[in-house]
């Protein structure tokens, strides 16, 4: 019950301090520019028309990001949610504590060794590889066809996904080289940086103590991660990344290392949308021509990226058995 509680306040307290964030950064933002908070939510409703408002959105999403999932964390893991021991046979583990312990927010009870750099040489090349995988597993979710019943709720999310994806185009749209540094601060570093240390470092261990099974603590942190974007048709490629990241955690006792997985996908991706093209944050879709080779490519990929982690795990157990002797 106490596990279930916890993962009631901290739900709490993040909205709250998410909703008090944005509302603040409103207040400023109507400040600054001199009109009423009313004009400016109108101005976000056509936001295409306003370009200087690009560097306050990107502002206000990184103290979002900051402030509703960086220190809710800590405060969370510091005066909230304590334990004395951990007992790994029954699966309870430590959330991270915030007092910096042997590696960059990490459980202080645990034994732990030193993360080879191999490994995080290792998470790049695991960074790329996924990419098929998230690709055809996008556009597999995409392609999901409501019944005739729940035609409302389709359009609903149809009409979410929208209204994200005009926002996600304007806040890349950059004018200039400092909005493009801003830019890649707040979607790929701080991203990374807050919402791995919420989901991987707080709540999906409050999901294993509760649970006593790290991979169902992996999933259902996954689906939340996921559907906390409100991109419901990308929600199976973006749940398969927070598993992915969770899995990271698990084999490496460091969140530094889904923390650079994160960041390394999210900028990646903004690099090759920069370059390639804006189509690609379109929701993928699937030719009838290209469909066996794509799911085959994705497959492959997803067997890949499973090979990865099986390395990364054996590798760490190596160096925890290198250490006992």
């Amino acid at each position: 019950m106490k596990h279930i509680f916890a993962l009631f306040i901290l739900s709490i307290i993040a909205i709250f301090v998410m909703a008090a964030t944005q509302f603040i950064g409103l207040g400023v933002l109507s400040i600054s520019l001199g009109i009423s908070p009313v004009e400016v939510a109108s101005r976000l409703q056509n936001i295409n028309q306003y370009p200087e408002l690009r560097t306050p959105i990107l502002l206000l999403q990184g103290a979002t990001q900051f402030f509703s999932f960086f220190a809710v964390a800590i405060f969370f893991a510091k005066f909230v949610y304590k334990y004395n021991q951990a007992n790994s046979d029954s699966g309870a583990v430590h959330v991270m504590n915030p007092k910096l312990a042997q590696h960059f927010l990490e459980e202080p009870l645990l034994q732990r060794y030193k993360t080879p750099a191999l490994i995080f040489l290792v998470v790049i090349v695991l960074a790329i590889v996924a990419f098929p995988a998230v690709w055809v597993t996008g556009a597999l979710n995409g392609a999901v066809d409501f019944p005739e019943a729940l035609q409302g709720l389709e359009n609903w999310m149809r009409e979410k996904e929208d209204q994200n994806q005009v926002l996600t185009l304007f806040m890349i749209d950059f004018a200039s080289p400092f909005q493009a540094l801003l830019g890649f601060v707040v979607i790929a570093v701080l991203a990374g940086l807050c919402e791995e240390v919420f989901f991987r470092g707080v709540m999906q261990p409050i999901f294993q103590n509760l649970t006593k099974n790290k991979h169902v603590a992996v999933w259902i942190t996954a689906i939340i991660f996921s559907a906390i974007h409100f991109q419901f048709y990308g929600f199976i490629p973006r749940m398969l990344l927070g598993a992915l990241f969770g899995y990271l955690y698990i084999y490496t006792n460091n969140i530094t290392v889904p923390i650079w997985a994160h960041i390394l996908n999210n900028g990646l991706t903004l690099i090759m949308t920069l370059f390639v093209g804006k189509d690609m944050l379109n929701t993928p879709t699937l030719a009838t021509s290209d469909l066996l080779t794509m799911i085959q490519l994705g497959i492959l990929s997803l067997l890949l990226c499973i090979g990865i982690l099986k390395f990364i795990k054996n590798t760490m157990q190596k160096v925890a058995s290198q250490n006992m002797k």
